[in-house]
């Protein structure tokens, strides 16, 4: 199987039994801390799960959720662990790494789920120890409803590691292989156009609610709104120029607000958050060359 140019879906089938990958998620925060649930959600053994956290009552909390074993300690979390998941904050994310490999044996999975930490960077905090790396863009609302996860492979890693480490974590959702050129992208569109999609719905919700719509109905209004246009560009799909079309009668109420945007450029200045995101994205962590 290539590692750009297939899908490889989850196959919904709980993981049983002391066979699955002993996983060690370093960091169980906003993202980690989902990823841990949606496993035991997708039928993982909570004995082949462990996690970590920055304090001790955080680790607490995780532990007495999801009964799995949780501490602080990052290279005990990693004894003996098959895959590493990393999901720290891109300025922890060497220290936290370099620790937990402390204890490497060859040929370690790490699946990192850092924004803006290249496969690159990786690799060279990994140092002497060998791993086979992987780079994943997602938001944390996806990994909810076992939605998409854009993962690339580092160049060094055999293709077969990463369907041995997706068919692990095949509850985590949808996986796109794509190549790590395009993973800034991936990330200010998988991942931050949500918060760009919620912010243009929040016009949409206020608009409603300064015509005397209860706060609640509006709401509720713009969630549809948005779960419709969900719809209407799947439906388009991925050619489609002008996707909002077949709503839009000419001379009707939608189309003289879809001219109102236009005027505005609003799809302009959708496409420039992306890119400052992808700019911003490029700059979070330095390479190893400038780390040096």
């Amino acid at each position: 199987m290539s590692r750009t140019d297939s899908i490889v879906t989850d196959a919904r089938t709980p993981l049983t039994g002391d066979w699955a990958p002993l996983v060690a998620v370093l960091g169980a925060g906003h993202i980690g801390g989902t990823v841990v649930a949606r496993l035991l959600a997708g039928g993982y053994p909570p004995s082949r799960l462990r996690a970590t956290t920055r304090s001790r009552a955080h680790a607490a909390e995780i532990a007495a959720a999801h009964g799995i074993a949780t501490g602080e300690d990052n290279a005990e979390a990693a004894s003996g662990a098959n895959i590493l998941v990393l999901a720290v904050r891109p300025d922890q994310a060497d220290a936290v790494l370099a620790e937990a490999l402390r204890v490497a044996e060859p040929a370690r999975y790490v699946v990192s789920f850092v924004a803006g930490y290249s496969l690159a960077r990786l690799t060279s905090a990994a140092g002497p120890t060998p791993v086979h790396a992987f780079r994943v863009a997602t938001n944390v609302a996806a990994l909810e409803t076992s939605g998409v996860l854009a993962v690339s492979t580092a160049p060094s890693s055999p293709a077969e590691s990463l369907e041995r480490v997706m068919a692990a974590l095949r509850p985590l959702g949808t996986f796109v292989p794509l190549p790590e050129s395009q993973q800034d992208t991936a990330a200010s569109t998988l991942g931050s156009g949500a918060a760009f999609l919620a912010l243009a719905a929040t016009g949409v919700r206020e608009a409603a609610s300064a015509a005397g719509v209860a706060p609640e109905h509006a709401l509720l209004f713009t969630v549809e709104a948005l779960e419709c246009a969900a719809a209407l560009l799947r439906q388009a799909g991925p050619a489609s120029a002008e996707p909002w079309a077949s709503l839009v009668t000419p001379g009707g109420l939608t189309a003289a607000g879809v001219d109102s945007l236009l005027s505005h450029g609003v799809s302009d200045h959708m496409a420039e958050a992306v890119r400052a995101a992808v700019d911003r994205a490029r700059v979070v962590t330095p390479t190893p060359a400038e780390a040096t």
